[in-house]
């Protein structure tokens, strides 16, 4: 019996950028449908029900944002892979904070891309390095006694990732730096906390609702 595979659909109003994603995810995915617009795209992906929808923020009739925001009311179980030109600190930060499953630039629009949205589909969070560091600002009211104030801006980006269950050499690859760089990283970061291993760090980063629960891996292994 043949495993079904996953269903997308595509909400982006340049057709050469729609053309382009369609031919590198159509080998391994079902695209059950396109739009440029946010009335038609609301209307169809409600109609196809599509398991993962790859989003453009800026669109014809306004934002993408609007497009998740109207789906998720009735179909809150669709997944949205954010894949754009935009690298705002706002609209990073506004996608996350309104359930998107991962924010990639358009450079990754290539072989990879498969793996990318499978990684979506899989809760895991595929995030463009351009954009990791703003994910910092989904929750700022972080307990200052919990010592994560006190962690530089590079550290705080180790802890999100850490805390979603990516490993040593993941997370040094998701942040362009060498695994030494990253060991000496963790080192401090552990130090200013107080805590000895990566799980004490998940468990702290949850608990201080610095990293939301739901929103990546799952218990680091």
């Amino acid at each position: 019996m043949t495993e079904s595979r996953a269903r997308i659909f595509l909400v982006e109003d340049e057709h050469l950028t729609r053309v382009g994603t369609r031919a590198v995810l159509e080998d391994t995915y079902d695209i059950v449908g396109e739009a440029d617009n946010v009335t038609d795209a609301v209307d169809m992906i409600r109609y196809r029900k599509p398991d993962l929808v790859i989003l453009d923020i800026r669109i014809r009739e306004g934002s993408g944002i609007e497009v998740l925001r109207q789906v998720h009311k009735t179909d809150p179980a669709i997944a949205f892979l954010a894949i754009t030109v935009s690298t705002s600190r706002e609209d990073v930060a506004r996608l996350f904070r309104e359930g998107v499953d991962g924010y990639l630039t358009k450079q990754a629009i290539g072989p990879d891309l498969p793996e990318l949205v499978a990684k979506a589909l899989r809760g895991e969070r595929p995030i463009s390095r351009q954009v990791a560091g703003f994910l910092l600002d989904i929750d700022e009211d972080v307990d200052d006694d919990s010592g994560i104030g006190r962690l530089t801006p590079r550290e705080r980006e180790v802890v999100v990732l850490i805390a979603r269950g990516y490993t040593y050499r993941e997370t040094a690859a998701e942040l362009g730096m060498a695994v030494k760089t990253l060991e000496n990283h963790i080192h401090s970061i552990f130090e200013k906390l107080g805590i000895a291993s990566r799980h004490e760090l998940s468990a702290l980063a949850y608990g201080t609702g610095f990293v939301s629960p739901g929103n990546g891996r799952g218990t680091p292994q």
